[in-house]
């Protein structure tokens, strides 16, 4: 009897509960700290990598398995959402693949490990297309500011290896 009593009260005090109330939106939004703008944050790190940059020197892997310089034309924009797209050509050798400077996305920026992770790639060929980007080392930039006017970006493969190495100027 005893324990029936004890079930009967925990329902009749859980039942308005169960019932629920309507969702409401908020009448305030919630309060959050303030966001780390300081040097080495995120947000410091896409204030620098915003704009235009032109290519001014590309080494890449060839085929045969040495670094070369290679002539070619490009440029690189990172944009107030976080898109970044590459566009380039390569010119006097067809021993290189052009997809390192074909591409864009969305990046995330690690500044911990001074890495660019392009999402959502649309690239020049259908291969890199079907690429998962989490996975790819393709999709992946590590960088290094020079100065405010200078960008060092390099591509490494699964294996550790650079395979691309490109320096950029800022135009604006």
């Amino acid at each position: 009897m005893r324990h029936r009593v004890v079930v009967l009260l925990l329902a009749a005090f859980a039942l308005p509960f169960a019932a629920g109330c309507p969702a409401a939106p908020r009448a305030r939004p919630v309060k959050m700290g303030p966001t780390d703008t300081g040097l080495g944050s995120v947000e410091s790190e896409r204030r620098r990598l915003k704009g235009t940059w032109q290519l001014a020197n590309l080494q890449m892997l060839s085929q045969s398995g040495e670094m070369l310089t290679v002539q070619a034309q490009g440029v690189l924009t990172y944009d107030d959402y976080g898109n970044l797209t590459m566009k380039g050509t390569i010119t006097g050798s067809t021993d290189i693949d052009p997809s390192a400077l074909n591409l864009s996305g969305r990046a995330t920026i690690d500044p911990d490990r001074h890495t660019l992770r392009i999402l959502d790639v649309t690239s020049a060929t259908p291969d890199d297309r079907r690429v998962d980007p989490s996975i790819d080392p393709k999709h992946v930039r590590h960088y290094e500011f020079v100065n405010d006017t200078e960008l060092k970006t390099t591509v490494v493969n699964a294996d550790g290896k650079t395979t691309a190495s490109a320096t950029w100027k800022r135009q604006s």
